[in-house]
């Protein structure tokens, strides 16, 4: 055998040595590789969690289909990115679409949030076979103990096989990245879920620190109005908590209601010096906010101002007497965008602090796919 001949019989033979190694490592790279979209498209199911009503709930399969019932968790499921899972949806949660849920418009609507129809919930879950398919959910708000609460979902959904039932609220303050989380876990949005935990625990701080020191002056939130009979916000409430939050003291604190029903003379009698007026539900929104005065818009808040003013010994309370009572949008006042409504809150009751309600709803609507509203007010007056 020559040079030349030892040569290529050298590097024959170096080449069959490395040969082994490269395709056990691309045999790795393949095995890695089928693990992680194995994964991803859902190999760590069945997943169980807790939901708000204390169930524990098991999902046995990848969530390909949503029915959402509550508002609340249908913008934590747009927020998590997964929209478009959304099939069908209550009439509050649909009336919110054309203008916070665009993604939402053409879904189906199954009802009313108290009066639902299941037979046609049970149709959408059904699709075009002859049985449902087991990756679907139903996401409604716990309400235990009400008619139109856990129970009678669980009834009424118990006919139709593999329509998973899931209660989560996102209304109240100290559940909320709690509840958040559970729905990450379901939906397999973790990551996601997270990152605007922290951001939403980042925004909270800032509120916290901001408020604390100040004075805490007496405040009445009213939810609603019927002749004499005031239901208003108690420290159980969502809105009652956020009160609490921002060092803010509720009159009704010490009440076990969350929504206690008074009437204008015992709210006189405990003299509140801030008085917040809930305004503007998603059945009567058309739009983010009010659009700024003058304007239609204004002039309703105005009459709706009015009219608390206008009420019996109104000017021996210290809110009225100082022009403290507020008109509020009750949008971000619930949901994942409660940290906007928390800033917004703790601004008009302690105007001093350094907190910024704009710019935090400008951050907060980017998340979502939306445009902050110039020229739009979110209290009145503002």
């Amino acid at each position: 055998m020559d040079s030349n001949d030892y040569e290529r019989d050298k590097e024959m033979r170096l080449n069959k040595f490395l040969v082994w190694p490269v395709l056990a490592l691309c045999l790795s790279l393949v095995v890695i590789s089928t693990a992680l979209e194995s994964d991803s498209s859902g190999s760590d199911y069945p997943k169980t969690i807790v939901d708000s009503a204390g169930r524990e709930v098991t999902i046995q399969n990848p969530v390909h289909r949503i029915i959402v019932n509550n508002g609340d968790a249908a913008e934590v499921i747009i927020l998590l990115g997964e929209g478009d899972k959304i099939v069908a949806v209550s009439d509050t949660v649909k009336q919110k679409a054309s203008y916070y849920f665009p993604i939402l418009k053409g879904v189906q609507s199954v009802g009313t949030f108290n009066k639902l129809d299941y037979e046609l919930i049970a149709e959408i879950a059904k699709g075009s076979s002859d049985t449902i398919a087991p990756d679907i959910i139903f996401i409604g708000y716990s309400y235990p103990g009400k008619a139109y609460g856990i129970e009678a979902h669980e009834k009424a959904l118990a006919p139709f096989k593999n329509i998973t039932f899931v209660g989560l609220d996102f209304f109240y303050p100290e559940n909320m990245t709690v509840e958040l989380e559970k729905l990450g876990v379901i939906l397999n949005k973790e990551a996601e879920a997270k990152e605007y935990i922290n951001w939403y625990n980042e925004k909270a701080s800032e509120i916290k620190e901001a408020v604390k020191g100040t004075s805490m002056p007496k405040i009445y939130v009213e939810w609603n109005a019927k002749g004499n009979d005031l239901s208003g916000m108690g420290p159980t409430s969502g809105a009652g908590q956020m009160v609490k939050t921002v060092n803010a003291f509720n009159i009704f604190s010490g009440r076990p209601e969350g929504y206690p029903v008074v009437d204008w003379e015992y709210i006189v009698s405990q003299k509140p010096e801030i008085i917040i007026k809930r305004q503007a539900s998603a059945s009567d929104a058309k739009a983010l906010g009010w659009e700024a005065p003058p304007s239609q818009d204004a002039v309703k808040l105005e009459k709706a101002l009015q009219e608390v003013m206008d009420r019996a010994a109104a000017t021996t309370v210290p809110a009225v007497k100082n022009g403290k009572v507020y008109i509020f949008n009750w949008d971000f006042m619930a949901g994942p965008d409660q940290i906007v409504g928390l800033t917004y809150l703790a601004k008009v009751i302690h105007p001093e602090v350094d907190l910024d309600p704009e710019s935090v709803y400008k951050e907060y609507l980017q998340r979502i796919g939306l445009k902050y509203p110039e020229g739009r007010i979110f209290y009145y007056p503002s």
